[in-house]
């Protein structure tokens, strides 16, 4: 058995892949948690592992007959072809690449990294650099920065840094 690669619009992949199981298929569609600053807290989503690309299971009883629907289907861009044949992922691959995906969503994708250069944004430190240092907590981190020459921790509003 293999897995046939549709390309989805954008930022559709889970309407595509509910569409496409109303239909009797079965879709793959690997998640990975990532965290993203909502209204001045951290918080964490799930993310298209591919974004715009879902694998849909080639079982020939059922994909045949919807074969040529699939572009109408909403959520659905295009079947992906090369050189006119279906783009295809075995079985083994798509074993592994959800098998990676339950690894990546045990920890989900940091925001910011340990010792990445931040610049804050608004208050009496704007436009001053600083090492990310931690979170702490869902709106607040630590970083490092020098004041007066001298190394200094200091927590602020997840709001009030960019990346640098």
């Amino acid at each position: 058995m293999s897995w046939v690669v549709i390309y989805t619009k954008p930022r559709q992949e889970i309407r595509a892949k509910e569409n496409l199981e109303s239909m009797g298929l079965q879709v793959s569609c690997p998640l990975r948690p990532i965290e993203k600053i909502r209204q001045g807290t951290m918080t964490v989503n799930f993310e298209c592992l591919f974004p715009r690309y879902i694998f849909v299971r080639d079982e020939a009883r059922i994909f045949q007959k919807v074969m040529h629907t699939l572009r109408n289907v909403r959520g659905v861009s295009q079947v992906v072809k090369f050189g006119g044949k279906l783009a295809e992922v075995d079985d083994q691959t798509l074993k592994k690449i959800e098998q990676s995906q339950r690894a990546l969503s045990s920890q989900p994708v940091s925001l910011y990294q340990t010792g990445e250069e931040v610049v804050f944004t608004h208050g009496v430190f704007k436009d001053i650099r600083a090492i990310y240092k931690e979170s702490d907590g869902n709106k607040r981190v630590i970083l490092l920065f020098d004041l007066l020459n001298k190394p200094t921790k200091l927590s602020v509003p997840l709001a009030a840094i960019k990346r640098g």
